[in-house]
């Protein structure tokens, strides 16, 4: 997998799992608290999937802080502690303090393990560390990957200890990340490799556009193959996961993906239809082909399983065998729907199609159109494919 793309299903996985404020009952919706409490110390916890992390955590009645610069993306319970500081050099607000386990989900250099383990020696019990799936050599070993199969090497102009800041070389940052982590907490850590996160309040993205798109009827267009493998989690299930191990002390290295039956594109477009009877006109069009016509920088959201189909193939058997559940894929799509159909008309009105490289070469900005002008160049698109089809026989 080139680096290109390496980042850019990165950032599109950080996109699908953008955190918004919602009622604390959703996320904690399968756990009954606890009678003994845990002291949770998030690093991050206010924006990505920190906020999922600290809703379960307090739906169990754990003690929850949050770590963090200060900067809050989401509204969190009123029982949760924060603490400022910054992961670049200020932890003095935890340098203190005891926790019976920590969650770092905002890590992407190794120096933010090593000054963690520092300031935490031997002050904190259980360290889970939020890792990916791209950390895996998809050049070389095979399918499905399980926890032993190769990891990236670092092979960038800086030194590894320096960088601090998402980048081309992710995946064998967080690589070494891993390995940092086993050395800072050792027997004490849990790493767990995630791939795609579905927020299902994001619902224009790879996963949650499809029971939008397919509610509005017609024609509608598919690229790739019904065949393909298909991976992701809902955040809430994650989520919920991820404080079930808390209070076990997993450790161990875990693919961290779902459903937790293997699913393909084909199936998960089937989840996808909406509960209420629609006209069903599926039209599958050649990825490649909608490349040539359009550019990958242009509907790369929707192309994400054909950018990404490398790393759909994890093998989560040990996860599973610690107790890793998830929800029927069609109730992730339902409960999209159901929020879409809620949000504000200007909300409702806009898709957000693809990233695109931004010309000083700092990162990626988002392409969004309204539904109109997408559905637009479907049906032009669409003309072209049936155009192109017939002429081919």
């Amino acid at each position: 997998m080139s680096n290109r793309r390496d980042f850019l299903g990165r950032a599109v996985a950080l996109s699908l799992s953008s955190a918004f404020a919602f009622s604390e009952t959703r996320v904690s919706e399968a756990l009954e608290p606890r009678s003994s409490s845990l002291r949770v110390l998030i690093l991050g916890g206010t924006g990505f999937i920190g906020p999922y992390f600290v809703r379960a955590a307090v739906g169990r009645g754990h003690r929850v802080t949050v770590f963090n610069r200060g900067r809050d993306h989401a509204e969190l319970p009123k029982s949760v502690e924060h603490l400022i500081g910054d992961r670049n050099g200020d932890l003095r607000a935890i340098s203190n303090r005891d926790w019976d386990v920590a969650i770092d989900d905002a890590t992407y250099g190794p120096a933010w393990v090593r000054s963690l383990g520092a300031a935490l020696r031997g002050r904190v019990k259980h360290y889970i560390f939020i890792s990916t799936i791209s950390v895996y050599d998809t050049s070389v070993g095979a399918d499905p990957r399980d926890e032993r199969s190769p990891v990236l090497r670092y092979h960038g102009q800086e030194d590894p200890y320096s960088v601090t800041t998402l980048g081309p070389d992710y995946g064998a940052l967080k690589a070494l990340c891993e390995q940092e982590a086993q050395r800072q907490f050792p027997g004490r850590t849990a790493i767990l490799r995630l791939g795609s996160i579905v927020d299902l309040h994001h619902q224009d993205e790879a996963v949650t556009y499809w029971p939008v798109r397919l509610s509005q009827g017609g024609e509608v267009m598919v690229a790739g193959d019904p065949s393909w493998p298909i991976q992701f989690i809902d955040v809430r299930d994650l989520a919920r996961w991820v404080i079930q191990i808390s209070e076990k002390s997993v450790t161990g290295v875990y693919n961290t993906v779902g459903p937790t039956s293997p699913m393909n594109l084909g199936q998960m477009i089937e989840a996808a239809y909406p509960t209420r009877p629609s006209p069903r006109r599926i039209t599958w069009v050649s990825a490649p082909w909608l490349i040539a016509r359009n550019g990958d920088q242009t509907w790369n959201v929707l192309l994400f399983w054909y950018e990404n189909r490398q790393v759909m193939r994890m093998n989560i058997g040990r996860a599973l065998r610690q107790g890793l559940t998830t929800r029927p894929v069609s109730l992730t799509m339902s409960d999209a729907l159901k929020w879409h159909q809620n949000e504000p008309p200007e909300r409702r009105g806009k898709i957000l199609t693809a990233y695109k490289e931004k010309p000083d070469g700092s990162g990626l900005e988002p392409i969004i159109m309204s539904w109109s002008a997408y559905l637009e160049w479907e049906r032009e698109t669409l003309t072209a494919w049936h155009r192109q089809t017939r002429t081919a026989r």
